[in-house]
């Protein structure tokens, strides 16, 4: 059961998915640093104007697409940690994982669970045709031989957005570290 909401209905918080992505600060001299990456909002958003967060949105319902390869952790694996059923958990680390190549250019993804994409850079069409919605994260993946690698992220939190906001989102966040070859 994948649960898409219309967004306008404020009683209902619409599923989300974000990632928290993280990086060694090569710059800190004791070499113990972290830097997480956040995007400012346009002030143009209606929802939370001009504020940093990190890449992530709606779930689409594309995003429960079981066409979509996996290497790694299963949507089953993921169920449990992140109390839902595991079609609802496979909605909400597509969504993670298409959210995130869609506002950073970061894709966590690879030809096998050996493999990562190093330069997300040459999948520019690609992320251009999500961002327009004429392609799915499952259409992109197929095309370019990808599988999500799944291994990369670890459930972290979920937050709901209170009842009394004009538009409500039932949010999972997840961690991942920026893969090697990545900006």
């Amino acid at each position: 059961l994948v649960r898409v909401v219309d967004e306008h209905d404020a009683d209902v918080p619409r599923d989300a998915a974000t990632v928290i992505l993280l990086r060694q600060d090569v710059s800190a001299g004791d070499g113990g640093g972290v830097e997480a990456f956040l995007l400012r909002r346009t002030a143009e958003l209606e929802f939370a104007p001009g504020a940093y967060v990190f890449p992530g949105g709606s779930v689409d319902a594309r995003d429960a697409d079981p066409g979509v390869g996996w290497a790694g952790p299963g949507p089953g694996d993921f169920a449990a940690p992140l109390d839902v059923p595991p079609d609802r958990a496979r909605a909400l680390v597509c969504a993670a994982v298409r959210e995130t190549f869609e506002e950073s250019g970061v894709l966590l993804a690879g030809a096998s669970r050996d493999d990562l994409v190093r330069d997300s850079a040459a999948l520019a069409a690609d992320r251009h045709a999500l961002l327009a919605g004429s392609a799915s994260l499952s259409e992109v993946l197929a095309r370019q031989g990808l599988v999500l690698r799944t291994d990369l992220l670890t459930p972290w939190a979920r937050w709901i957005t209170p009842e009394a906001s004009p538009r409500r989102f039932d949010t999972w966040f997840f961690a991942a570290a920026l893969p090697p070859g990545q900006d």
